[in-house]
């Protein structure tokens, strides 16, 4: 979508409320109708016309702390960036992974440099020599130890009015005597430093073995560009952990943006590591709970204002008890784990690699899709679950994406049926006033992939090519 069509949508966004009166809503849905009652709540129609219905549209942008009576800002989170309807959406270009990736892990866009147009990021893996591979997984990719070589940098691409990307690695500087990723899973973008340009956290838990890499930090600089500042920005810039799982979040409600990161460790346990903003961007590591899981995210569950740990595990581990759900915030950036609510296994596709949330059902609460796949990535599908209210939930059962003959049995993780989502997005791509939900990952054969949310938590599967028409750039 070009500029000027920004502003025209931006036109009529704005005179919707000034001409509101004069529509007929009578015929609208319920979802429609409590959409425009949250997001324009001097509406004096739309507000009748919910109360009229006796519908519950859920709170404002405040919420009643569980811990007191005092109202509390609702807390940003990650994938309230990632999920802006003000920012331009599309599939962003697979070519945008080459030649840098061996393997292509995530992209993310937004408005990078402020110039009004779309921008994306991706990240991925090192090359690397499989000739020496053993095991069944990234951990032996390189003969049992980590791999060595030439480490690639994001991948930054900045777009115009025209959606056109122009590739612009030289505004990634990173100065570290060993640059670059291993296997950067995901790209938190956020804010970090406060100087009004998005930054980006990568979290890398390397390739060849399992005891992970140290993270990548970029903040953005007076000049346009963005520093790797691990060293003067991170508490402890060589930690490493396998952190398959990340997000980020004001956690501790105080204005800024801090990081989780999961700890997946099979001689100890899983944990989560918070790196908490001072809000100058340095980051300090904190444990902060956690439960055994490879997937996280964050976001306000309950309506209280503070940000809780959504957990996906392997769902069939027996060394460790997995956890599948939801830990508390106890409002001060900690995630007990006995303060949880366990949601719904499924053992046969029981890995879940990404998770995310947001209202799927326009009642002012978020509910959650968890990508899933079967044990060494065979099969791929996705759970969505449904929040209702007071800490329940409803599970809606399995959507597969690409199934495997019942006999199929596999030796490694590099087989034709692992086609697993790495990135669940939202945004309204249809246009009917509900969200639907797109689905990315590194196969051809679900990459792409969109969910059309046609209400009551029923969702028609589109294939890639059957998505184009939405999501084309």
């Amino acid at each position: 979508m070009n500029f000027y069509c920004r502003i025209i949508f931006i036109l009529i966004a704005s005179l919707m409320a000034t001409h509101a009166l004069s529509q007929d809503v009578s015929g609208w849905s319920d979802k429609t109708i409590c959409r425009l009652a949250k997001a324009t709540p001097d509406n004096v129609e739309y507000q009748a016309e919910s109360t009229k219905r006796g519908l519950s549209c859920g709170g404002s942008n405040t919420a009643t702390s569980s811990a007191s009576s005092q109202k509390v800002a609702k807390a940003l989170a990650g994938i309230d960036i990632e999920n802006d309807p003000n920012v331009d959406f599309f599939m962003a270009p697979f070519g945008g992974y080459y030649p840098a990736f061996q393997i292509k892990e995530a992209w993310q866009m937004g408005d990078f440099n402020n110039d009004g147009y779309v921008d994306v990021i991706y990240v991925g893996s090192m090359k690397y020599d499989a000739q020496n591979m053993v095991g069944e997984d990234t951990g032996g990719l390189c003969g049992g130890g980590e791999c060595k070589g030439n480490k690639p940098l994001p991948q930054l691409f900045l777009g115009d009015e025209n959606r056109k990307l122009t590739r612009a690695n030289e505004l990634l500087i990173d100065n570290r005597e060993d640059p670059g990723m291993s296997l950067g899973k995901d790209i938190l973008v956020a804010d970090y430093n406060n100087d009004g340009v998005l930054d980006f956290y990568i979290y890398d838990h390397g390739v060849g073995t399992h005891d992970g890499f140290r993270d990548s930090y970029f903040l953005s600089q007076s000049n346009g560009t963005w520093l790797e500042s691990s060293s003067t920005h991170l508490s402890h810039p060589n930690f490493q952990v396998f952190d398959h799982g990340g997000a980020v979040g004001d956690i501790d409600n105080d204005g800024d943006m801090d990081v989780v990161i999961t700890e997946s460790n099979w001689k100890t346990g899983t944990l989560l590591w918070c790196l908490v903003n001072d809000g100058t961007g340095f980051l300090k590591k904190r444990k902060c709970g956690g439960e055994w899981s490879f997937a996280l995210e964050l976001a306000d569950m309950n309506g209280d204002g503070y940000l809780d740990v959504i957990l996906g595990s392997q769902e069939w581990h027996t060394h460790f008890k997995p956890f599948t759900g939801i830990i508390w915030n106890d409002g001060r950036g900690n995630f007990n784990k006995n303060n949880k609510t366990n949601l719904q296994k499924h053992k046969k596709l029981g890995g879940i690699p990404e998770v995310s949330a947001a209202d799927l059902d326009g009642d002012g609460d978020l509910d959650i899709v968890y990508s899933r796949v079967g044990e060494l990535y065979v099969g791929t599908a996705v759970s969505i679950i449904e929040n209702l209210g007071n800490k329940k939930f409803k599970d809606h059962g399995l959507i597969h994406l690409l199934e495997a003959p019942a006999d199929y049995v596999p030796d490694h993780e590099g087989n034709p049926y692992n086609a697993f989502i790495s990135m669940v997005k939202f945004r309204d791509l249809d246009k009917d006033g509900d969200m639907d939900i797109y689905l990315g990952g590194s196969a051809h054969k679900t990459n792409g992939m969109v969910l059309l949310n046609e209400g009551d938590f029923n969702f028609d599967l589109l294939k890639p090519n059957e998505a184009k028409y939405l999501t084309a750039k």
